[in-house]
């Protein structure tokens, strides 16, 4: 290796990272950089949550199911990686979606006529989410990162806009969907910022319903968020696989799997990474992509403040119990992407995808996979029961919902302690402060589902724009030296 070539570190091998190193190499041989990166990740494979696991003849995701294809730098990765003819978009099935209501499965509909005609709603609900058009915008829409006694929750957002009934049946079941978490603890301008542009630049909900459809007149929409559900035919581990073999096969790029860091250390004006027998440096820089409560404990001895915030942020824990069953045996048609369940109907499940219509393949013929999620951050007790007590908690759930008879053919329960970041109020207050104290710590930079975004989208979006600001940092440096590993 010569003697002038930058060195920089990769903490964590989860997507985000994985990302950030092929990134990284792009970047710099456009730049015409001279680079080596390293990747160090604590697991012996690497994906994080990212995992696709097969068994006996049954397809299964260990944490998401997939990517809305609407996000350019996940598409530009896909593409740059050579995976497109592996793309598996979600079906027709997907847009139909249901919500627990009164203990009944209700479908979500898809237009105004039918939101009127639904029994989602009361009446005066219905009245209530109609007023929204008069509803003024917020002063202060956008300020939560500066004065964070601005920031809104999510569940009093729903309610100021649209009405408690509103936030209590269709927001609190999303934010549990999408986070595991509590619309009345989630900051709507760090888990759901587009909400805050909409109302910002239309002055409402309904407002901007209006202008955007006008955008898109003609083009077919479902009920769920933009874009399509995509996976690969291979589930999620062909991305997780196809990154890694780019950095194992790069001579500018290593991939330590096994490899848990404990500390991150300042050396002058660089970095070392240490871990069970090894301390590797000096880098140049260092990106942390793992999660913020692993984070926290690499870089105490470096920035005790740093690691007092990166600790602050929650992590909601989650149960997920894949259940197999022979098509005879479950009477409901499955018919749709799944069901969610507002914390207001007092259960323990707090979804159940229909994986196996979602995605066609993902079970043996004439069988069905269902995905049911418990826990949360609402009900974290679950997480104390043994995987036995578990199953029999998530069928007594669902029998009489999908007419599910006699015992599953397949069953896995996958356990995530720390599943999901919590984004709780005040969050990009937290982060602005991070940024700040960062600034005196040249070269340390942060990826990941921590901080700006949870979803693959997300991870991959933020992996882009870190690589590119750790190229910018690296073509400003007088000299570096190599790294001694």
């Amino acid at each position: 290796m010569k003697q002038n070539t930058c060195q920089v570190a990769v903490i964590g091998g989860g997507v985000a990272g994985l990302a950030t190193a092929v990134g990284l190499l792009d970047k710099a041989d456009q730049a015409g950089c001279d680079l080596h990166v390293t990747v160090f990740e604590a697991d012996e494979t690497p994906g994080g949550n990212l995992r696709t696991l097969h068994q006996e003849g049954w397809q299964l995701e260990w944490g998401p199911n997939g990517f809305l294809d609407s996000e350019p730098a996940t598409l530009r990765l896909v593409d740059r990686l050579g995976l497109k003819d592996r793309l598996q978009p979600s079906s027709d099935a997907t847009s139909h979606r249901f919500l627990m209501v009164g203990g009944r499965m209700v479908e979500i509909p898809t237009s105004p006529k039918a939101f009127l005609s639904s029994r989602m709603v009361s009446k005066s609900a219905k009245m209530r989410m109609a007023g929204e058009l008069f509803v003024p915008p917020r002063r202060n829409l956008g300020e939560a990162a500066e004065n964070p006694s601005t920031d809104e929750t999510v569940y009093e957002f729903g309610v100021r806009r649209l009405g408690r009934e509103f936030a209590e049946v269709m927001l609190d079941p999303m934010v549990k969907g999408v986070f595991g978490g509590e619309a009345k603890e989630l900051s709507l301008a760090a888990a759901f910022p587009r909400m805050v542009e909409l109302e910002r630049d239309h002055g409402g909900l309904f407002r901007a319903m209006i202008a955007l459809a006008r955008k898109r007149r003609g083009k077919k929409t479902d009920a769920g968020p933009s874009g399509k559900l995509t996976s690969f035919t291979g589930g999620m581990a062909d991305l997780v696989g196809a990154l890694a073999a780019t950095i194992e096969q790069s001579d500018r790029a290593e991939l330590r799997c096994g490899s848990p860091v404990e500390t991150i250390n300042r050396d002058m004006d660089t970095w070392r990474v240490c871990g069970p027998g090894f301390n590797v440096g000096p880098f140049v820089a260092v990106v942390q992509a793992s999660p913020a409560h692993a984070a926290a404990r690499h870089l105490a001895g470096v920035s005790p403040n740093i690691s007092k915030s990166l600790a602050s942020i929650p992590f909601a824990p989650m149960a997920v119990v894949a259940l197999g069953f022979d098509r005879s045996t479950v009477k409901h048609d499955l018919n749709g992407f799944g069901l969610l369940v507002p914390g207001r109907e007092k259960r323990d499940i707090l979804g159940c995808l229909w994986t196996s219509s979602i995605f066609p393949g993902r079970a043996p013929k004439e069988k069905v996979l269902l995905r049911a999620m418990l826990g949360g951050a609402g009900n974290p007790a679950v997480m104390d029961l043994d995987d036995e007590a578990i199953v029999a908690l998530t069928l007594s759930e669902l029998r009489h919902l999908l007419g599910l008879r006699g015992v599953p053919d397949m069953i896995r329960v996958i356990r995530h302690q720390k599943a999901i970041a919590q984004y709780h109020r005040g969050h990009l207050a937290l982060l602005r402060d991070i940024e700040l104290e960062k600034e005196h710590f040249p070269g340390l930079h942060f990826a990941g589902s921590s901080y700006r975004g949870i979803a693959v989208n997300s991870c991959v979006k933020e992996a882009e724009t870190v690589s590119a600001q750790v190229i910018e940092q690296l073509a400003e440096l007088p000299s570096t030296t190599a790294s001694e590993a």
